[in-house]
């Protein structure tokens, strides 16, 4: 599979020796649907001169439109993820060949709702059978509790590209001391899946209570061992309430960042204040001269991550760059605008603190 992170430009170039112009077709559908037996798109434009022939279309936005990112919809085991966090496309390139139109080639991409660094240059599809939609460096921390529930248990996503029905997927968590495990096993699949895989299965086994690691193995048939893995550590917050930030990270994923300390939460309200007309020359002096209209009000809140590895920098980063934020499973605008990515070297002691605002109001006002 070729995965493309559609925030940033993706360009489709057309260039043939003797080319007047070029058009591309863009088939585009999601995960469970049939692909569309006519173009979404039909893009064409002829060449700017005999000297230069070479024509591009940037195609990210065109696909960014059939990815919605809402909310995660936790789980307390491994689950395929078949909502539109993500979509398939194909690509048809044609050159005008003296007013015909040539097919050149077709190659079909997986979109999704990422983003390329400045400093990567021109991006090129990243062309993999395992596509982690993390970084498995940073640790993964999650709240220890008497019951668990699945709102307390995250989870991963990772694509993985089945071709052959004896592609095998083994998911193996062990406890923190490296024994124990617990296998999950996954083939006689076929085709591109987006996979949720928890962080822990301490809501089903007391073996992770302490924490874990999740290997991830990937053996095409007949091909080499993809592997990579990630590892989770209980946290032990008694005296706040931890609250759970999900959002969308630079890979296309969602990610949690936990915030255990402290928090503030305030309201703000606004309204829109006018003169009144008195309703009789002998008015009534408790109605008073102005009153307020179009009331409305927000709910603010301030939070702490605790002490936190120096790596969170990237997690911080994405924060401030993610379109889709929740709070505890409630819709939120980062207010924060900027802050110091922090180092163990400068501040010793790593906590960041960020404030958001509930993108909603307060008073009912949905018509």
């Amino acid at each position: 599979m070729k995965v493309v992170k559609v925030r940033s430009p993706f360009i489709i170039e057309i260039d043939e020796a003797t080319q007047l112009g070029s058009k591309i077709e863009i088939f585009i559908w999601n995960f469970g649907d049939a692909e569309p037996a006519t173009p979404t798109y039909t893009l064409s434009k002829p060449i700017p001169t005999t000297a230069q022939r070479h024509t591009s279309y940037n195609v990210a936005n065109f696909v960014k439109e059939y990815i919605d990112n809402i909310a995660p919809v936790y789980v307390d085991t491994i689950a395929q993820d078949t909502n539109e966090n993500w979509a398939i496309f194909k690509v048809k390139r044609y050159w005008d060949n003296a007013g015909v139109y040539t097919l050149l080639d077709t190659t079909q991409y997986i979109g999704v709702n990422g983003f390329t660094n400045y400093m990567d240059g021109l991006q090129v599809p990243t062309e993999t059978r395992v596509m982690p939609l993390f970084n498995s460096d940073i640790k993964n921390n999650y709240q220890i509790e008497s019951s668990y529930s699945p709102d307390t248990i995250q989870y991963l996503n990772v694509l993985f590209d089945f071709q052959d029905n004896d592609d095998l997927l083994d998911i193996t968590y062990y406890n923190i001391n490296g024994s124990n495990p617990s296998s999950f096993q996954y083939d006689s699949l076929s085709g591109v899946y987006l996979f949720k895989i928890p962080i822990s299965l301490a809501k089903v086994d007391g073996n992770f209570i302490d924490g874990c690691n999740v290997v991830i193995n990937f053996t095409p048939d007949g091909g080499s061992l993809i592997s990579n893995q990630f590892n989770t550590y209980p946290i032990c917050e008694p005296k706040y309430t931890p609250v759970l930030c999900d959002f969308i990270n630079r890979h296309g994923g969602w990610q949690t960042l936990t915030f255990y300390k402290a928090q503030t939460n305030s309201v703000t309200a606004k309204s829109d204040e006018y003169k009144l007309m008195p309703n009789e020359v002998n008015y009534n002096p408790l109605r008073g001269q102005s009153k307020s209209f179009n009331i409305r009000g927000t709910q603010n809140v301030t939070l702490n991550t605790g002490w936190v590895d120096e790596n969170y920098s990237e997690l911080i980063t994405d924060l401030l760059l993610s379109e889709t934020i929740l709070l505890d499973q409630k819709p939120v605008n980062l207010k924060t605008q900027s802050s110091e990515l922090k180092t163990k070297l400068k501040n010793r002691m790593i906590n960041y603190t960020m404030e958001f605002e509930y993108n909603f109001n307060l008073i009912n006002d949905v018509v």
